[in-house]
């Protein structure tokens, strides 16, 4: 290994360390969001980030964070269908990158406002446990934000996150219980 790929893997390892102690000392949900949200804009940016618990039983996801409740308001629950991006994110576990209004357009039903407020460009992140996905991180930003984003980090930090997901999914599957499926938007 260089010199210069010792230098650029520890910082990503320094990086990953310092992030994931704040994590486990955050005192609370709302600062362990912060923890998260903090990381994922150090690695990645964003103008708007948002966690999804997915209720793969109840075939839902709810918002658990979001960094601007004026774009994505929290909670509320969303309906998974057989769409582009559930198939890609939710069931096979995959990263999604979207580049630019058009990508932005095919796979979120609020895309005109998103668009609107510069966020053209999405970078969704599967948190995985036990061989399933339990959540997503999302971060929208602006037009080919994350066409060069390090994929591998990426399954890092959902791997870091995946704790909290868990605590959360107890709470949000007891609420899943009366939802009716009917009047949701689906992703």
């Amino acid at each position: 290994m260089s010199a210069a790929s010792a230098s650029a893997s520890g910082s990503v390892l320094g990086l990953l360390a310092a992030h994931a102690r704040a994590l486990g000392l955050a005192g609370d949900r709302q600062a362990q969001w912060g923890a998260i949200s903090a990381l994922l804009q150090e690695a990645f940016g964003h103008k708007l980030f948002t966690a999804l618990v997915h209720l793969e039983a109840h075939r839902l996801m709810k918002r658990l964070h979001t960094s601007d409740e004026s774009i994505s308001p929290l909670g509320g629950f969303k309906a998974t269908g057989n769409g582009p991006w559930s198939r890609l994110v939710l069931q096979e576990g995959q990263i999604y990158v979207a580049s630019n209004e058009d990508d932005v357009r095919t796979v979120f039903s609020e895309a005109p406002m998103l668009i609107d407020r510069g966020l053209q460009s999405a970078f969704n992140i599967p948190v995985r446990h036990e061989g399933r996905v339990i959540g997503s991180l999302n971060m929208l930003s602006g037009r080919h934000a994350y066409d060069d984003a390090n994929h591998d980090l990426a399954a890092l930090v959902g791997g870091l996150c995946a704790p909290v997901f868990i605590e959360e999914m107890r709470a949000a599957q007891l609420a899943a219980e009366g939802v009716d499926r009917s009047a949701l938007d689906s992703v």
